[in-house]
């Protein structure tokens, strides 16, 4: 008896010494005493990973109805800018962007002109270097552009507009950006209407242009910037999703159109015109030509000015009348090779077999949608996306 006494007294000191050895008794008045703090750190933790999962969730289709309606820069303005001072935060810095970008919105920025056609070469997917910086020209960076700025310093403002069109239209684009994340784009800004024609060695009347195969985008500094510049990114974000192969180019210049015209708040002009021409004359280009073009140089204005509305308006009317899922799956489809009239039917399935079936379909609602007042006096958002 006396043996066992004594060595379950030993087996007590061995455990105390154990005890004393790992802080056991540090953990215990830790967990008795700080029982308010870890309550309030483990709430903390849940709604951290409960944003986590919101934003995620948001990414994946719903971001666009959370974050601000970010419009266009004031009318008549250009970028130029004297140096600002850094905020002292990176979300500081997001925020003063987002702020003076909304404040200062206007619906007098916009393009009235009839867009050039993107630089689409067969072989875009083959990258080229881009150009170096031309004399006179101050150069800048951000996150997701390399920026040449003829005369003038890349201030925080220039970067700043330039990231907001980024962040939007990664989020419009969804989720032809989320399979194809856009690289770093070239953007250079011009002063003059005359140093940019010489440069680019586009048409007098174009004020934007972009080069898909080196990721470039050029734009003059004057009223109609913001629109003209969401234009041409949208080329550069929409059609890399389809490289190697190119995007048909309705579609291409249909989309870039489509998001201009949010941008901008109203349809260019040319778009107003041919629209009311359509529906009071009936007189079109058919789906079959429109879809079947492969660049516009021959096309006399009032024609590419047709062709442009009528890319434009079918756009608006898959996006806005199905699902954005279904447009997703059209486009993939076109992707992998298949010929418009099986895209249609894979992705909208019936009545949708038939290109000229498209086009009935598609004029009889417009027309229905013109008697109601609910096109020409208003534009609407992007899919996914609320006012």
């Amino acid at each position: 008896m006396g043996i066992k006494v004594l060595a379950l007294f030993a087996v007590l000191l061995s455990v105390a010494a154990l005890l004393h050895a790992f802080g056991v008794k540090d953990v215990v008045n830790s967990l008795t005493t700080d029982k308010k703090h870890f309550s309030q750190h483990s709430e903390s933790a849940n709604s951290q990973a409960s944003t986590v999962v919101a934003n995620d969730d948001q990414t994946r289709g719903h971001a666009q109805e959370m974050r601000p309606d970010i419009s266009v820069p004031p009318p008549g303005s250009t970028l130029a800018d004297t140096p600002q001072e850094a905020p002292t935060s990176q979300a500081e810095s997001l925020i003063t962007g987002l702020e003076r970008v909304a404040t200062t919105a206007s619906n007098a920025d916009f393009s009235d002109e009839i867009p050039v056609e993107s630089y689409r070469p067969a072989n875009a997917a083959q990258k080229v270097r881009w150009v170096p910086p031309p004399p006179g020209f101050l150069t800048g960076d951000t996150f997701n552009y390399l920026i040449y700025r003829e005369k003038d310093p890349v201030t925080p403002k220039v970067k700043n507009v330039l990231d907001t069109i980024h962040g939007n239209l990664m989020l419009d684009l969804t989720p032809f950006t989320v399979v194809a994340k856009p690289g770093k784009i070239l953007v250079m800004l011009f002063d003059q209407k005359q140093s940019y024609t010489d440069f680019t060695q586009r048409p007098a009347w174009s004020g934007a242009a972009s080069d898909l195969q080196s990721d470039t985008m050029y734009v003059i500094e004057k009223t109609g910037f913001y629109p003209l510049t969401v234009h041409e990114l949208t080329h550069l974000y929409f059609d890399q999703y389809f490289l190697p192969k190119l995007s048909p180019l309705w579609l291409s210049e249909g989309v870039a159109v489509y998001m201009q015209v949010y941008a901008s708040k109203q349809k260019p002009g040319y778009a107003v015109k041919r629209l009311k021409e359509i529906l009071e004359t009936g007189k079109m280009i058919s789906f079959d030509e429109m879809m079947s073009a492969q660049t516009l140089k021959d096309y006399p204005k009032d024609k590419a000015e047709m062709w442009y509305t009528e890319a434009y308006a079918l756009i608006d009317y898959l996006l806005n009348t199905r699902s954005r899922d279904e447009f997703y799956k059209f486009c993939t489809e076109l992707k992998n090779g298949a010929p418009v009239h099986q895209a249609l039917y894979r992705a909208y399935g019936m009545p949708f077999n038939k290109v000229s079936t498209l086009q009935n379909v598609w004029f009889h609602d417009l027309q229905k949608a013109y008697k109601e007042g609910k096109i020409l006096n208003s534009s609407r958002p992007p899919a996914g996306r609320k006012n």
